[in-house]
């Protein structure tokens, strides 16, 4: 066993050194047939028609060698600068056609601006003069010079473009839009309900018999003050709540027959008598246009009418001043 390994052995070295030996004589094979081209010359002989005598040229295949290397360098140097050069001059078209795509996008935007500007300086204004009439304070409205601006919306040192300015000034003149249209708002709501709560419904449909204040009556012959309105109308006829309130008095008395008292919100109070009868009582909520009761006469008057109060307080107003022009 120990003999077949050993000899096995010495069969694959010496196969090992027979194929170094072969490659060992490849590059020296090599290198002489090298060394023998670079010492061989390629002659070129020029033959003219002429009677002038020919000659030649010897060229060792070295320098023909290194004249084709450099003629490839040169090349190949040249191949890159031109595309290096057609690249920059690819991206220099694509600059320009991204300028004027800018330019145009930016008179289109420039143009949207001024829009914008028009349109926000319209709803300001609009704004301001509704607030104006509401009752708002006339020196919280902007009039637009840039010196009369709070410090912080323009910088005069900055470099920014007008149209920034312009810009900064909408945006200032909507936020104080939206300020304004919050209390215009809560304004309205306000006045809506005291518009609700406001005795503004004829109390019943008639004509009026006796205006308010002083007059002269034919009944007593002499000057009376009245301290509401008396309603002519047919007997029977409907008597209504004016504003919503609560009633807090109701009775009964010979010169004023059936009456009735109504308190409403903001210290508005109103006085309905000469009635026939009533519909409701002491303490009872009404709504605007609720029945209160019908339309009679007293002893002292043979003439069909309500008699008709609006105070504020203690003082008497007139109540044809709140009533619709046109009745119920």
């Amino acid at each position: 066993m120990k003999l077949n390994l050993k000899l096995y052995f010495k069969t694959v070295y010496r196969k090992i050194r027979e194929e170094f030996g072969n490659v060992k004589r490849f590059f020296v094979l090599s290198k002489n047939r090298i060394t023998q081209k670079r010492k061989e010359f390629l002659t070129v002989m020029v033959i003219p028609h002429n009677e002038k005598p020919s000659f030649k040229i010897s060229i060792t295949y070295k320098t023909i060698t290194l004249f084709f290397l450099a003629v490839s360098f040169v090349l190949a140097a040249s191949a890159i600068t031109v595309l290096g050069y057609s690249g920059k001059v690819h991206e220099m078209d694509e600059l320009e056609i991204s300028s004027t795509d800018f330019q145009k996008q930016s008179l289109k935007l420039k143009s949207e601006m001024n829009l914008l500007h028009d349109m926000s300086s319209y709803y300001y204004q609009k704004i301001s003069r509704l607030y104006i009439k509401l009752g708002g304070d006339p020196s919280r409205i902007s009039s637009g010079d840039k010196s009369k601006l709070p410090l912080g919306v323009f910088d005069t040192n900055s470099d920014i473009i007008p149209e920034t300015y312009t810009l900064k000034s909408d945006i200032y003149n909507l936020q104080k839009s939206a300020e304004l249209t919050k209390e215009i708002i809560a304004t309205i709501k306000q006045r809506k309900s005291i518009i609700k709560n406001t005795p503004s419904l004829w109390p019943t449909r008639g004509y009026i018999l006796f205006p308010f204040g002083k007059y002269f009556s034919t009944i007593t012959g002499r000057e009376v003050i009245n301290t509401g309105i008396d309603i002519g109308t047919f007997p029977g006829t409907e008597v209504v709540a004016t504003a919503p309130g609560e009633v807090y008095e109701t009775g009964y008395t010979e010169s004023t027959g059936y009456y009735l008292k109504i308190v409403h919100k903001y210290g508005w109070r109103t006085i309905y008598s000469n009635l026939e009868r009533l519909q409701i009582k002491k303490g009872e909520i009404v709504s605007k246009g609720d029945v209160l009761g019908y339309v009679g006469k007293t002893s002292g008057s043979s003439i069909f009418h309500l008699h008709y109060e609006v105070h504020v307080g203690t003082n008497p107003l007139n109540p044809y001043s709140f009533l619709n022009q046109v009745q119920n």
